[in-house]
């Protein structure tokens, strides 16, 4: 009986509408989008996103172009399709007042990337087939991107990042991210194999007319699904991702809840059939190839390939026939299991009470915890500008002056968390419109299907899919990379032409228009034309400017400076927009001996990522090279105060401080130079006040550098201003401290510059003290470190010590 309907639903099929040439070509676009992907890094950076883009864009109006010709000329056919426009206009929107104006462009890049796809993708979509079709290239996707995790483990191929500290990273080169997708594949590889079910060997009818009666029992096509979903199962473990294993205990029985109960059984099995084995084989072969044992890891490998094959064997020949009947599993049964799991987890805690301290490592608690203070911070941040947000990348740019302590993390890891502080409560709204409607959407096709028609099941899958991605990227920055997005989005573009009217239904409508020879408005074709072209262009020019970049970057290895700048030239004419090109540029004219050039490029640097402690430091040292003191003094402390927990701005400011009183001394001006030493002496209490403000749990989670205490650098700009200002009993203490410092583990070749202006300043001190003796032994150890010390020693001797 439930053969008979596998068999039947098997051969359940939609009339579908032949593609016209340009979409054919648009679905190769796509389709080679989703499968290459995520073989680019995920796509996370922006290099490989504006490529994409290109691509993206070119399909987007392929598409509509072959609905303009068929007289489809409305852009916007659904709710839907508003709010998933929206994303990328509201990050347009926030651009204007981003602190970042680089990173905003790039997040414009990275959201109108899925608005084109979502829109292809959903005008594609022609039936059930289609989306199968479609469904089967991502799969087959993340069945590569697997293996690639397995062969880089072992030494095949080379990723870098692609297998650290006993987790695959594969070519995600993070292993959230890659649980992540390879969840979402899983899911809907574990729909492909339910599909094939039922359609035996039918397809060799004709090559093998005498073959057995009991090959008809055999399902050819469900073996490579269950193969390939083994190897999904096994790095999905092996990527060891807390994320992943608590969205996979949310989404598995919500996955079961909607299924049609004669599904239920034959998934309940291929879960055992792929995941326990896929357990088991990435524990051993992740610990086969960190033994460098990379023969006994791929033994393993195939000996699961093989029990999977059996098991599928099993399933065709035994057991779909006797577990044909509906076999009645009591309620109490999972949930008394659960009770004895809990039991014995706590009884082994109470016995092993050091169990719970590995337990906690095990799941990477601390981890956990820090992401808490992750979230508190965006919340201020958040709350600072709560209508458009930071703009695109204003996390990334402004975190460091809202964290508590230091950390160092680039993402939220929270994508609704960062939504909030790049866009604000609007770019929260788009997003909660998007889930809602792509919800209700796929809610209403759910129940407007019969309980076994394909398309009820194909609609829950595709659903629990998307909210396997939306409920792990709440606890993490998965969406950031674009490969995983990219199928979220295909996912809600699949759904909705699955609810858009079909082609066949207007058919007769398009005739009566045609018979009447109405005219194509070419105003909606002019617009998608143009969107198009920008998008494209925009892509290219942002592309060039990367390569010109990169161009720059290798004259600078080879000390071509002349070529560097012309490249940075080319670079920022066609992406104006970018930072990093202005300030490399900056350093390129100063070096060049153009003060006037370089000060101007490094303040176009900061007028575009206005939150950057690097480009605030730069400058200081800018308007320092130009003798604008009070400037770099205050270029300085901004930048302290844009990153307060990162010591090597205290250390600037102090130095930029001394130097600037330092040449105001020489200059004569002895009060602004009383001024600057002051600043530069009170640099190292300004650390220690920092400090006083970390909380003792967050001096537990500071793990990514020492805590912040005042350094040699730090002391010896401030002895030395101490010196000048008369404090000799401070600058002594501070001089002393800094030395000995120094000399406790031997002066490093990056140490010798700080170590000799250390003994000159102790040198010049002991000898205003009058002992001369011990001044030249402090002189004779500077000049063992740097000879041109006795110059400076002499130089500095003429400065007046101010009272």
């Amino acid at each position: 009986m439930a053969k008979t309907q596998v068999r039947k639903d098997a051969v359940t099929a939609v009339q579908e509408v032949p593609l016209p040439l340009s979409h054919a070509a648009a679905f190769w676009g796509i389709a080679g989008l989703l499968f290459f992907s995520p073989f680019f890094r995920g796509l996370f950076f922006p290099p490989e996103q504006e490529r994409a883009l290109i691509v993206a864009a070119l399909a987007f109006w392929l598409v509509y172009f072959g609905r303009w010709i068929r007289y489809r000329i409305r852009f916007f056919e659904h709710p839907l399709d508003f709010w998933v426009f929206g994303l990328p206009v509201v990050y347009l929107i926030s651009s204007f007042v981003a602190v970042n104006k680089g990173l905003a462009v790039n997040e414009i890049v990275k959201t109108s990337l899925c608005f084109m796809v979502f829109w292809a993708v959903s005008r594609l979509v022609t039936g059930e087939e289609f989306v199968r079709r479609t469904l089967s290239i991502i799969w087959a996707s993340g069945v590569l991107v697997a293996l690639a995790g397995l062969a880089t483990a072992t030494g095949i191929i080379f990723i870098r990042d692609g297998f650290l500290g006993g987790r695959f990273y594969s070519t995600f080169q993070y292993p959230n991210a890659l649980a992540n997708y390879l969840l979402c594949v899983l899911v809907l590889g574990a729909y492909l194999w339910l599909h094939a079910l039922g359609r035996g060997s039918l397809t060799l009818k004709n090559l093998w007319p005498s073959r057995p009666a009991w090959f008809d029992r055999l399902d050819p096509v469900a073996y490579l699904f269950a193969a390939g979903n083994f190897l999904l199962a096994t790095v999905f473990w092996g990527a060891k991702s807390n994320g992943g294993i608590l969205t996979l205990l949310v989404i598995a029985p919500l996955l079961f809840l909607g299924l049609p109960k004669s599904k239920r059984r034959p998934l309940f099995l291929h879960a055992l059939q792929v995941g326990v084995p896929g357990l088991f084989v990435a524990l051993v072969f992740i610990r086969s190839a960190l033994a460098q044992k990379f023969d006994l890891a791929w033994l393993w490998a195939f000996a699961g390939l093989l029990t999977v094959v059996g098991l599928q064997v099993l399933w065709d020949l035994v057991l779909r026939e006797k577990l044909g009947g509906r076999v009645k599993i009591p309620l109490w049964v999972p949930a008394g299991a659960g009770g004895v799991l809990a039991a014995g987890v706590a009884v082994a805690l109470a016995v092993r009470p050091g169990l719970w301290q590995k337990l906690l490592a095990v799941i990477h608690f601390r981890n956990a915890v820090e992401r808490l203070y992750f979230y508190r911070d965006a919340l201020e941040m958040i709350a600072a500008r709560p209508v458009l947000g930071w703009g695109g990348g204003g996390w990334q740019e402004a975190y460091r002056a809202f964290q508590h302590y230091l950390y160092n993390s680039t993402q939220v890891h929270g994508y609704y968390f960062q939504v909030g502080v790049e866009t604000g409560i609007i770019g929260l709204l788009v997003v909660a419109g998007i889930w809602f409607l792509f919800l209700r959407t796929a809610h209403r096709l759910y129940h407007g299907c019969p309980e076994e028609d394909p398309r009820r099941l194909l609609v829950w899958v595709l659903t629990v899919a998307a909210l396997s991605v939306g409920i792990h990227s709440a606890v993490d920055f998965n969406l950031s990379l674009s490969a995983l997005a990219l199928v979220l989005f295909a996912i809600f573009g699949m759904v909705l032409g699955l609810a858009l009217p079909k082609e066949e239904k207007i058919e007769k409508k398009e005739k009566k228009r045609r018979k009447v020879n109405r005219p194509l408005p070419a105003g909606p074709l002019a617009a998608v034309t143009a969107v198009a072209v920008v998008l494209v262009a925009g892509g290219f020019c942002l592309a060039v400017a990367g390569n010109r970049a990169l161009a720059a970057d290798l004259a600078l290895r080879t000390g071509d400076i002349r070529r560097a700048a012309d490249c940075l030239e080319v670079a920022r004419t066609l992406n104006p927009f970018e930072a990093e090109y202005d300030a490399v540029l900056g350093r390129i004219r100063l070096a060049q001996g153009n003060t006037e050039a370089g000060v101007k490029a490094v303040e176009a640097a900061v007028a575009k990522s206005r939150y950057s402690a690097v480009r605030c430091a730069e400058l200081a040292s800018a308007y320092q090279a130009a003798g604008k003191h009070d400037a770099a003094v205050d270029r300085a402390r901004k930048a302290v105060s844009l990153a307060p927990f990162q010591i090597q701005w205290y250390e600037n400011l102090s130095r930029v401080a001394f130097a600037s009183g330092y040449m105001e001394l020489n200059a004569k001006n002895t009060e602004q130079a009383r001024r600057f030493f002051e600043q530069a002496v009170a640099v190292p209490k300004a650390i220690m006040d920092r400090m006083a403000t970390v909380t003792p749990r967050e001096r537990q989670l500071w793990v990514v550098a020492p805590l912040m205490e005042p350094t040699p650098a730090a002391e010896i700009s401030a002895g030395g201003a101490c010196y000048f200002l008369g404090r000799f009993t401070e600058a002594e203490k501070m001089l002393d401290g800094a030395l000995k410092e120094i000399e406790r583990e031997g002066v490093s070749d990056q140490e010798k510059q700080m170590y000799a202006e250390a003994c000159l300043w102790r040198a010049l001190l002991v000898k205003k003290q009058g002992d001369t003796a011990l001044s030249q032994q402090y002189l004779e150890k500077g000049k063992g470190a740097v000879p041109e010390i006795e110059g400076w020693y002499e130089f500095a001797a003429e400065l007046p010590v101010l009272k």
